[in-house]
């Protein structure tokens, strides 16, 4: 019987367990998966959770609840993999395996910039994500209740305007609104600053719909700055550059969401390979060398053949990832093969808030507006079919 270890719940790590389904009901090997917290979460909500415009509970599930029949689930957190050994070390746990799938998900990538690490908050899990929307408050409330007004504390800069930036962005518009109501703010007081060293919002959209989403914003009292080299942070302040000219934008609450990068680990493990916790794999997402190794999600930096560069790390390419690797796996077991990965780029969309979104669906399709965010809540929702089942899936949709 082969032992196959998943490490990571995230979507890519849960896609592939459902892969296996087949097998392991079948008794042919023995699946671990392994996961530092009970539950897993929609990464592509953390923006809301963020902006506290929704609780963690309405994009967490309980690992434990989807487990299929037959495969083990450990709580505990991965510090080594001994590649020549085939073990996995835990905190409590030395784990076997045949085949190892590495789902170890992201982390904050800060780029070296002076202070960043230690001032700004980063949207990288759920706990980060409750953390940002505690501080906000925080802030509103000591602002409320002092005598001595200090504007800082209404005031919001978010460093990064990619989806993850721009998303959290237009739910604070809605989360502005609350707490002003909440505590007696004026709301024109409130200031929040959008910023990015890129020269244009949205590459991935067309001209027409990147305007529509900074009008959008801008429209709600959004400044968007872009050209501005953040330079680096203090406890109260993004240092930026636009135009060759440094400025200090001042306020309570900085958010950082312009880099991630993949676990560490990978580092760790694989020094000659992996660069900022990514490794290129090969055209079945293995490393190189070690075949019986497979990396997926936010780790993997896949190269389609023809290609210069690796695909964006988003929920869609893991669940593809993690559905080709189960498969590819189960094939090995029975002395099968199967093609090369192939990712099949379905669209992107950028929510505005709870009932706008802009749209660019496969590769045709391209609107605005309230369809679009429907959209939004029904590809999330296949997500989450895709990597557990249906009955979870109606369970934690959120398009009605």
């Amino acid at each position: 019987m082969k032992n196959i270890v998943i490490l990571g719940a995230g979507y890519g790590g849960l896609t592939t367990l459902k892969a296996l389904r087949g097998v392991i009901k079948d008794g042919n090997v023995k699946v671990t998966l392994v996961n530092k917290n009970s539950y897993h979460y929609d990464t592509v909500n953390l923006h809301e959770v963020s902006a506290g415009t929704i609780k963690r509970d309405a994009i967490c599930i309980e690992i434990p609840d989807i487990m299929p029949a037959g495969a083990d689930f450990v709580q505990d957190e991965v510090i080594k993999i001994d590649t020549d050994k085939k073990i996995v070390y835990t905190k409590t746990k030395e784990l076997d395996y045949d085949y190892l799938v590495i789902g170890l998900g992201f982390e904050s990538n800060t780029f070296g910039i002076e202070g960043m690490l230690d001032n700004s908050l980063p949207i990288t899990d759920i706990n980060a994500a409750e953390k940002i929307s505690a501080r906000i408050e925080e802030n509103f409330k000591k602002y409320a209740e002092s005598t001595e007004k200090d504007e800082k504390d209404i005031s919001i800069i978010v460093g990064g305007t990619g989806l993850a930036g721009i998303e959290f962005l237009a739910e604070l518009v809605d989360k502005r609104k609350e707490l002003c109501t909440k505590y007696g703010i004026d709301e024109k007081l409130v200031k929040i600053y959008g910023l990015d060293a890129a020269p244009v919002l949205l590459p991935m959209f067309e001209k027409e719909y990147s305007d529509y989403a900074r009008k959008y914003l801008e429209d709600r009292g959004i400044e968007i700055i872009l050209g501005a080299g953040i330079k680096g942070s203090t406890p109260d302040s993004f240092i930026i550059e636009v135009d060759g000219e440094r400025k200090e934008l001042k306020a309570s609450t900085l958010v950082w969401t312009a880099g991630v990068k993949g676990s560490r680990l990978m580092d760790a493990t694989f020094p000659e390979q992996a660069k900022n916790g990514r490794l290129v794999t090969t055209q079945q997402l293995t490393v190189p060398g070690l075949e019986e190794i497979y990396i997926v999600g936010d780790c993997a930096a896949f190269i389609e053949e023809g290609q210069e560069r690796p695909y964006p790390t988003t929920a869609q390419i893991a669940n593809q990832m993690g559905a080709y690797v189960g498969k590819h796996i189960e094939n090995r077991l029975v002395a099968s093969t199967i093609g090369n990965f192939k990712y099949i780029n379905r669209g992107v969309v950028c929510s505005l808030g709870a009932k706008d979104a802009i749209a660019f669906t496969f590769g045709k399709f391209k609107y605005k507006g309230f369809l679009a965010a429907k959209t939004k809540k029904a590809i999330e929702a296949k997500a989450i079919y895709e990597c557990t089942d249906i009955k979870t899936a109606i369970k934690n949709q959120r398009i009605f």
